[in-house]
């Protein structure tokens, strides 16, 4: 009771601070008032490809502004209903910053800015922009087939692989429908009631105790993930939330690949509107997958002589197969992959923003990469872009021409983006892409 007292107390004293009007007097002098300059972007989603692309077609864009024109000839062209949004990435550089000709030394390196062993990228934003359950969701496609955890491109705080959750119908009825029923009447929810109470006064106990500023945010962070998880306890998520669940689960069936793809880009959106996480993370397989055929009917008529026939089964159909020949097919597939992007961000556009209003493109950045440039293990000129709505600072509808900068550069920037004030992440010496923030 006294800890709960203490507790009262000093939300009265910050109450009445604002209402003094001395609050904002006191976080100018302690240098918080960045902290309170809410950015425009809200939300990152991570792509990873696998194995790179032919990459003479796909920066068959020329620098400068994009017009519809830009991608006829390139695998990006499923993106072009989405122009406005797009940012495109010419003569990046893997080299020096994490890139190798091992599949698994590129996956350690290039998603971590060039510093083997620590955490990806996505998992240090979401450690400085926490979500309202979880920091990071990682999803994925055939994610569970990959040879091993070596050929995974995310890590967490400790750089150890992730394995991102690759059947669309458990992700949704563990992350989503268990949680937005609000039903009061079910025995399970009345159970994490109770829980939820349990934890609620721990935390109570906790934030009695004078302690470190870093761990005090984070009592913070925690006490707002309760919160957020009572009231979704109490009366489900809310209006806006668009809650469908899956007609398909992972079975390892070859043909419903296209189908789980899609499923589980629409978990992400529902995720989004759900307020559950703000950084998401995407795989398409694994680097060196030989696991799945990219054969689907959606892309046979970009698939040539194998996009019929006996051919459709051939082993030339799996990504790592085809991709050291960089050949056409191995092209299609790289557009399969801009297909479902695309899905993505129509299901982002349609769908509206319960949280910060608009669409939820509006607020949200996605970055799509590989760990390697070309179907052969180079290093530069990677295929690599970005897709943001109307809010984001960043430079769109146009392709910039990078001049051998670093992954990591674009890394940074994208932090900055998010109104993070970063000095440096791996290897980018603290320097960004000229051009891309549109503030430079």
């Amino acid at each position: 009771m006294k800890a709960l007292q203490l507790k009262s107390k000093r939300r009265d004293f910050i109450r009445n601070m604002i209402k003094s009007g001395s609050f904002l007097a006191c976080v100018d002098a302690l240098g918080w008032s960045s902290l309170l300059a809410a950015p425009s972007l809200k939300r990152f989603v991570m792509i990873y490809y696998p194995n790179g692309c032919v990459r003479d077609r796909w920066h068959s864009y020329p620098i400068g502004e994009l017009s519809p024109a830009s991608l006829s000839r390139s695998p990006l062209e499923p993106l072009t209903n989405h122009l406005d949004k797009l940012t495109l990435f010419k003569n990046l550089s893997y080299a020096g910053h994490g890139g190798s000709s091992s599949h698994p030394e590129a996956c350690r390196g290039v998603f971590s800015g060039g510093v083997p062993g620590h955490m990806s990228f996505d998992t240090s934003l979401g450690m400085s922009i926490p979500g309202r359950l979880t920091n990071n969701i990682h999803l994925g496609l055939w994610t569970s087939l990959a040879k091993g955890s070596e050929y995974m491109p995310f890590t967490d705080e400790s750089g150890r692989s992730i394995v991102p959750a690759d059947d669309p119908l458990q992700v949704y009825d563990q992350l989503i429908g268990d949680l937005g029923g609000g039903d009061q009447g079910n025995p399970q929810t009345a159970s994490r009631k109770r829980i939820l109470s349990a934890l609620m006064e721990n935390l109570d106990l906790m934030q009695s105790i004078d302690l470190p500023t870093s761990q005090a945010q984070k009592l913070i962070a925690h006490e707002n993930s309760l919160q957020y998880y009572q009231k979704v306890l109490e009366a489900g998520f809310g209006d806006g939330v668009e809650l469908v669940r899956p007609s398909v689960s992972m079975g390892g069936i070859n043909e419903e690949a296209e189908d789980i793809c899609k499923a589980q880009m629409k978990n992400i959106a529902t995720m989004m509107q759900a307020d559950v996480s703000k950084i998401f993370s995407f795989q398409f397989m694994a680097a060196q997958d030989e696991s799945l055929k990219i054969n689907f009917p959606s892309i046979r008529p970009y698939m040539g002589s194998f996009g019929s026939g006996e051919k459709l089964n051939y082993n030339e159909t799996r990504s790592h197969v085809s991709s050291h020949n960089e050949s056409a097919l191995f092209d299609s597939q790289t557009r399969w992959y801009n297909m479902m992007i695309a899905y993505l961000v129509d299901e982002l556009t349609r769908r509206i923003d319960p949280v910060f209003g608009g669409a939820l493109i509006d607020h949200t950045l996605i970055l799509v990469m590989s760990e390697v440039g070309g179907g052969n293990h180079q290093m530069e000129n990677p295929g690599v872009l970005t897709i943001s709505g109307q809010h984001s600072p960043v430079a769109r509808r146009r392709a910039i021409d990078c001049r051998g900068a670093g992954m990591s550069s674009l890394f940074l920037d994208i932090a900055r983006a998010f109104g993070l004030s970063w000095d440096n992440y791996g290897n980018s010496f603290g320097t960004g892409i000229p051009g891309y923030i549109q503030t430079y």
